[in-house]
């Protein structure tokens, strides 16, 4: 996403290297394939990506790897070193301790993407139609993840909640709770619930009963909810 960004805001194509197309199993021929998308970027303005990274430039000081997978290294990197300055050359990898150090060299920038905290997840709720509040609550259930598990944690619980006719909001809670091994009857997947039953014309001591908790615990939560 950030390189499709990046070459939109360039103006320029983005190619994407897809490595099950160029991994082999002959003797050098990863190297020559992986030297011909490079070659082939270096033609023309472009933003190459080369995704999962560490899968060709792997430290070439392991003694697990064969000899095939560090010599590919090193046609990446005199590949890399011939590189033009009318494109971007951009790697993305999760796990930069496989990288072989001379790699790092070839590159002017690293950036580190982190998990989004606990706001900027809110935000990325919010921005899928979730209410302030359930956006705030929810954000602590899932924080730490990352915004592809979000969108994923999302996707799901939209089908989940369509399935099952159910609030989309309750599910994406229970979801996140049972990933966190977290308890199902917390505080806020209640006030869901509380939330659903009173939209659906149930009376709040009916709410009360079903949920077992107290007549004033129902008119607190739909309180809250209002004020919101």
């Amino acid at each position: 996403m950030a390189c499709q960004w990046i070459a939109r805001e360039l103006g320029l194509p983005l190619l994407t290297l897809d490595l099950a197309t160029v991994m082999s199993s002959l003797l050098g021929k990863t190297g020559t394939n992986v030297r011909a998308v490079i070659d082939y970027g270096r033609g023309f303005p472009c933003v190459l990506l080369l995704d999962e990274f560490d899968s060709i430039a792997k430290r070439r000081d392991d003694e697990r790897d064969v000899g095939e997978l560090k010599r590919l290294v090193t046609v990446l990197l005199q590949a890399i070193d011939e590189w033009p300055s009318t494109s971007l050359l951009v790697a993305a990898t999760n796990h930069p301790e496989l990288l072989d150090p001379a790699v790092w060299r070839r590159f002017d920038l690293q950036l580190d993407f982190d998990n989004p905290s606990e706001p900027a997840i809110a935000q990325f709720l919010r921005a899928e139609d979730i209410s302030a509040t359930s956006a705030t609550e929810l954000a602590a259930i899932y924080a730490g993840s990352s915004y592809a598990d979000l969108r994923r944690s999302v996707q799901s619980a939209r089908k989940l909640a369509v399935l099952s006719d159910r609030p989309f909001e309750e599910v994406l809670a229970e979801e996140g709770l049972t990933a966190a091994a977290g308890s199902q009857d917390s505080t806020f997947l209640r006030d869901i619930k509380i939330k659903r039953l009173a939209a659906e014309g149930v009376s709040h001591r009916e709410i009360a009963q079903q949920l077992g908790i107290s007549h004033p615990t129902v008119g607190r939560a739909l309180k809250k909810v209002k004020g919101d």
